[in-house]
């Protein structure tokens, strides 16, 4: 079949499906945290191999192949995404880092290729930062020139399709789908709101997404999740905002905290089954 007879749906039917015990369920996950919590650290060291991992963050993530196993090293490919120059993100830059993603992840997932496996966006808030420079301001500019003024959401439409189209593509590849996203300092009139963060990402991704887990550090000394105290040791804690798989007490999760949290985790929560060969723990221990 060509690209032009491909149907854009796959079907399963019910009738002819037996459910298989020992296959692996794959979802989608948003992990959102301040700066340190743990969000690369829980992506790359217990989620499922194989891995592949693009980087839209300030940090490349080669540091982290020194930590794994050689099974794990083995089985992960890590992929760097920058501006061209000094100036930071053009919006030529951000177009061709965005073509070049889809190019990636149609070579590395399509077709099975990462079947059970895990694709991992680090961070969703660079990726989102990115597609509203190459889409959304480009919009809003042209309201700004024919109109006069902005026209407020209407600008976000073609971003949010964007965003929409890739997230359901990579779903549908049978891998899990990581999407990690920084946190932004909640305001009011007077300025703002200490310890009140919102994860800075676009709307869309939230309602996709099966899973979010919010994490943070919690102090073993005197219980602040802000401590910077020295000599005060730090329990990584992820808390579930979003559990969408509809079981019965499903909804019960939203709010629970998980110390040390990890994808066999929140996979035996979301399945009821175990998640074979991964850490069972943040910190890979």
């Amino acid at each position: 079949m060509t690209d032009e007879q491909q149907l854009p749906y796959t079907v399963v039917d019910g009738a002819s499906f037996t459910p298989d015990s020992d296959e692996v369920i794959p979802f989608s996950l948003s992990v959102e945290g301040l700066e340190g919590t743990g969000k690369t650290h829980f992506s790359l060291m217990t989620s499922p191999l194989p891995i592949r991992h693009v980087n839209f963050s300030d940090r490349s993530a080669k540091g982290w192949l020194y930590a794994m196993s050689e099974e794990r090293r083995a089985a992960t490919k890590l992929f760097d995404f920058a501006p061209l120059t000094k100036a930071g993100w053009s919006r030529a830059d951000g177009l061709k880092s965005l073509s070049a993603l889809s190019q990636l992840a149609q070579a590395e997932m399509a077709e099975g290729k990462l079947q059970g496996g895990t694709f991992i966006i680090d961070s969703g808030s660079t990726w989102w930062d990115v597609i509203q420079e190459c889409y959304v301001a480009p919009e809003a500019e042209k309201q700004q020139r024919d109109y006069g003024k902005q026209l407020g959401g209407l600008a976000y439409g073609k971003g949010n399709l964007i965003v929409k189209g890739i997230v359901n593509w990579l779903k549908a590849q049978g891998a899990f789908v990581i999407l990690t996203h920084q946190m932004k300092q909640n305001w009011a009139g007077d300025g703002p709101i200490a310890g009140s963060y919102s994860p800075r990402m676009n709307t869309q991704v939230g309602y996709m997404v099966e899973v979010r887990l919010q994490l943070y550090l919690k102090c073993n000394d005197c219980g602040g999740t802000e401590c910077v105290k020295p000599n005060h040791t730090r329990t990584h804690y992820g808390r579930i905002v979003k559990f969408g798989n509809n079981t019965p007490g499903g909804t019960a999760m939203i709010g629970m905290e998980l110390p040390n949290p990890s994808m066999s985790m929140i996979y035996n929560l979301f399945t009821g089954r175990q998640l074979p060969g991964v850490p069972e723990s943040i910190g890979g221990k």
